[in-house]
């Protein structure tokens, strides 16, 4: 499951702050996209996306 969000940064903080496991912390893809992935506890693994503008405008 995949949700689309702003502030993405200040969102892993407070996840790793809450002790939430994350699978793939914060990166950013060679096309631009922020991303992190974690799994809820039945197993549903849950990716965080924020989008940057083409030019990082």
């Amino acid at each position: 499951m995949s949700f689309a969000i702003t502030g993405i940064a200040a969102e892993y903080e407070r996840l790793r702050n809450e002790g939430v496991g994350i699978s793939v912390p914060l990166h950013q893809g060679p096309w631009g996209e922020w991303v992190l992935r974690l799994a809820d506890p039945n197993g549903v693994v849950i990716e965080l996306v924020e989008w940057e503008p083409p030019g990082g405008i």
